[in-house]
């Protein structure tokens, strides 16, 4: 089922960021500290999806809001383009595409085909979903975590 969201705020670096559905109404938040965690509240304000880097085993963990482990993304090797890793174990395994410079990131299934993807509409961005295996804020989670420059700098020299 196709589903559209709003981002506006501190996209691409640490900082808060609201999310809106498509009409406009907030219906949640994410929240990157500078300690690199990322967290997604519901509209209620209450957590429902963590990431955290884990230094020892260079991979970022993204959690469900009982804190229960739900993939975890390691970068894949391109000579072309920065791509990640998205294991959400019995529900597949997803390449992540980006580009931060230019704020694109595309989500493809095991199958090639494109699942997820946010782009720039104007001074906010546009995460449309496709998949329903994954959840919108597991993908905001997954997306923030990205931008971390000190996780990802982590995530590189893997």
């Amino acid at each position: 089922m196709r589903k559209v969201v709003y981002v506006q705020g501190c996209v691409f670096s640490q900082g808060h960021a609201a999310i809106y559905d498509e009409s406009h109404q907030m219906i949640g938040a994410v929240q990157h500290d500078d300690t690199g965690r990322v967290q997604v509240m519901n509209g209620e304000g209450r957590g429902v999806a963590f990431g955290k880097f884990i230094p020892t085993c260079k991979k970022w963990v993204v959690m469900n809001h009982d804190g229960q482990e739900v993939g975890q993304m390691r970068e894949k090797f391109s000579l072309f383009s920065k791509k990640c890793e998205y294991n959400v174990y019995e529900r597949g395994t997803y390449t992540i595409s980006f580009d931060l410079t230019k704020g694109k990131f595309s989500v493809r299934s095991s199958a090639g085909e494109v699942v997820a993807e946010l782009l720039q509409d104007g001074d906010e961005y546009r995460l449309v979903k496709d998949a329903d295996k994954l959840s919108m804020y597991e993908l905001l989670s997954v997306l923030k975590s990205l931008t971390n420059n000190v996780n990802y700098k982590s995530l590189t020299a893997v």
